[in-house]
């Protein structure tokens, strides 16, 4: 079954219940519905706190809660919930039947392995780089930019030798360090993701020092305070963490590519979602600097519910500020493993309907007027969203030391002009089979979600007992290998001594 909300008829429980095929109910419809692209990453850490899949690493439970709760926002504010139905052959069924209310497309019926091969074509050209232990190649740079953490390499002494070394730029035991430890477990997970595909990913990386001598074979450190400076290459975790973001990276860009053709909008794991900004800035001509501007905006302006941000007449953003709305079913229920089926009787209330018909109205302005025609007319419902949004906060947030906990939903809609940079249909020299339920016109332009994960990871701290709630039914895989996060104080960044040497 699937979820197939009628407009005249919604109710996820009821619908359920009622409708099987998606094709019957669609045709019926001439309103135009909002669909949610998630990838099977996201899928996979719901199923990690639900306690249905083991977990590799307690640092990655964190950002699983994050994903859960950008699983739930899709489930609760959109019409149509998509996936791409490439899991693990072995586990496919178990997991289409955990998520029953979910359209999994095959990627074989509707040429989405092309789409995949496209991908993998634009992350091989990426030349990952470390120089004087920094990644310098724009890609991983921005994206270390846009979660706010600092991942630096630095020369530590093993058995009388420089071995390099990955490590976060932090205090020990800070918050920094618990930012960065939960960073690098969802980074690593990658390779699970990518082995699950069946999959490989290179981890080949160029390698400078500081002063721009490349490092190789026989290479010595200068300056260095122990030996000879006689260096022994990398440690095990740079060429899997390199390997990771290069996935990382794949997945991001074919989710994109999907969603553009999908007109769907892209609920990724939050570290991918992350990539995307950076990846659909610079492929439509934004500026490097859209995506950190729109993140830095709309995470320190919290008194707006709607903002409009325009770059060149090309892009317009808006916002909602909403609860967590996962910490308030864990603090109802006391267990996780019923988040899903809560979810879908809650998306049933009032409010969830009338917010989905305003967020499809905004939509379907933006696809039919320009922007600037748009931005004037999606005015007229800002007050709605926002008395929306301000109602579901006092009756779903939580109470902490800190206060009502807080995330907030940031749409950027870009024309279909901008569009340009991203690949096309005549690249490719072969067309996209579109599913029986999706009906609209293709020259639609395309929606994100942006989200700010540094902000929302200092927020699932900020949950107390709810998060304690949220993390009981995961499983550590007490077998699976686990990189340890090393940390470099930050006053000690460039220094040498006896046991480290910067790079």
């Amino acid at each position: 079954m699937r979820l197939n909300p009628k407009p005249s008829q919604r109710g996820g429980k009821q619908l359920l219940e009622r409708y099987g095929k998606v094709g019957d109910i669609l045709a019926e419809m001439e309103e135009k519905l909002t669909y949610a692209l998630v990838d099977n990453a996201t899928l996979t850490a719901v199923q990690r706190i639900l306690g249905q899949v083991k977990t590799k690493s307690r640092d990655s439970v964190d950002t699983d809660i994050v994903a859960l709760e950008n699983f739930l926002q899709a489930v609760l504010f959109y019409d149509q919930i998509i996936a791409i139905d490439d899991y693990i052959p072995r586990h496919r069924d178990a997991r289409i039947k955990s998520f029953n209310f979910v359209n999994f497309l095959r990627s074989a019926d509707y040429n989405l392995d092309a789409l995949a091969a496209k991908a993998s074509e634009k992350s091989a050209e990426l030349r990952p780089e470390i120089r004087g232990g920094e990644f310098v190649n724009e890609d991983f740079k921005r994206l270390l930019e846009l979660l706010q953490t600092h991942i630096i390499c630095t020369w530590d002494v093993s058995s009388s030798i420089y071995y390099l070394t990955l490590k976060g730029l932090a205090e020990k035991n800070s918050e920094e360090f618990e930012k960065y430890g939960n960073l690098a477990a969802a980074i690593f997970s990658e390779l699970g993701d990518a082995a699950d595909s069946g999959k490989r990913t290179s981890g080949d990386v160029a390698l400078f020092d500081r002063y721009g001598q490349p490092i190789g074979s026989g290479y010595k450190i200068p300056g260095a305070k122990w030996g000879d400076g006689s260096t022994g290459g990398m440690t095990g975790a740079i060429k899997p963490f390199v390997a990771s973001l290069v996935w990382l990276a794949n997945r991001s860009i074919f989710y994109s590519l999907v969603a553009k053709y999908l007109q769907a909008d892209t609920f990724l794991y939050p570290i991918r979602q992350a990539y995307q900004q950076h990846y659909i800035s610079q492929s439509c001509n934004y500026g490097q600097n859209y995506p950190k501007r729109i993140v830095e905006s709309f995470s320190s302006t919290f008194s707006e519910d709607i903002i409009a941000i325009q770059q060149g007449g090309l892009a317009t953003a808006s916002a909602i500020d909403l609860p967590i709305f996962g910490a308030w079913m864990a603090r109802q229920t006391g267990d996780p493993a019923t988040l899903i089926t809560a979810t879908l009787e809650l998306r049933e209330r009032s409010e969830f309907q009338e917010a989905r018909e305003q967020l499809r109205e905004v939509r379907r302005l933006f696809d039919e007027s320009d922007i600037g025609s748009a931005n004037k007319a999606v005015t007229k419902i800002i007050v709605d969203l926002k008395k929306a949004s301000t109602d579901m906060r006092t009756k779903y947030g939580i109470k902490t030391k800190q206060g009502v906990p807080v995330t907030r939903l940031v749409h950027i809609y870009n024309t279909v002009a901008a569009l340009k940079g991203l690949p096309t249909l005549p690249d490719y020299n072969f067309s996209v089979k579109l599913p029986d339920f999706l009906k609209f016109d293709k020259n639609r332009g395309f929606s994100s979600v942006y989200r700010n994960l540094t902000h929302d990871l200092s927020t699932t701290w900020s949950l107390g007992e709810a998060r304690d709630i949220l993390g009981s039914r995961v499983i550590l895989d007490k077998e699976a290998f686990v990189y340890n996060p090393k940390n470099e104080d930050p006053i000690y960044r460039k220094s040498h001594s006896p046991i480290k040497s910067p790079m």
